[in-house]
């Protein structure tokens, strides 16, 4: 399996513009609630000590949805240009709806303390449920569906190949999320989320 460095750095590229898209979500939730929020490339920093439950479920909706646009964009435009970029750039944006998808389904929560549990209240579901799992789930298998019938691969070639990208796209995510602590924690305090309903399960 031959792979260029126009492929990595697309693929690259479009995972770190998905996880920036999904941190701006944050912003723009908190900026429209007249919330100071900084997006810094792979966490969102809200500028004051502390936000009330109802707040936060909005911010935390914003973050998904910035995840489904990015997912939905690169979609589409993998629909329209038929490219091994194009296909780089669909992996790299489908890599954080993948990644979800193998933490819910090895630690029952598809995102660690309660952003999927606060998204699912903003849309009046039960905060406890799974319902933002499911739908990462869903995106997950159709954007790998979509590009098994667009290619037509041997099944044996599609498997490595969505295998190389989880693998490589976890360990890019880490060390994106690690860098990213060590350069931006020291200058914003931890934010408190007042006010949050019971049973809650922060895996």
């Amino acid at each position: 399996m031959k792979v260029s460095v126009r492929y990595v750095l697309a693929f690259a590229g479009a995972a770190v513009v998905g996880i920036y898209l999904h941190e701006l979500g944050h912003a723009v939730a908190g900026w429209v609630q007249g919330i100071g929020v900084f997006p810094s490339p792979a966490k969102e920093y809200i500028l004051r000590p502390h936000v009330y439950w109802n707040e936060e479920t909005w911010i935390a909706l914003g973050g998904v949805l910035g995840t489904i646009v990015a997912t939905l964009g690169a979609i589409l435009y993998f629909l329209w240009v038929r490219t091994l970029t194009a296909e780089a750039v669909l992996f790299g944006a489908l890599l954080p709806a993948w990644v979800y998808t193998i933490r819910f389904l090895l630690m029952g929560r598809g995102h660690d303390e309660t952003e999927w549990q606060a998204a699912q209240a903003a849309l009046s579901l039960a905060p406890a449920g799974h319902a933002i799992d499911i739908l990462f789930v869903c995106l997950s298998f159709a954007g790998i569906i979509l590009w098994a019938r667009r290619w037509r691969s041997p099944v044996r070639y599609a498997f490595l190949r969505i295998l190389c990208a989880i693998v490589g796209g976890a360990i890019l995510l880490v060390a994106l999320q690690v860098t990213n602590n060590r350069i931006f924690d020291r200058f914003f305090p931890s934010t408190q989320v007042v006010n949050p309903p019971s049973g809650l399960d922060p895996r």
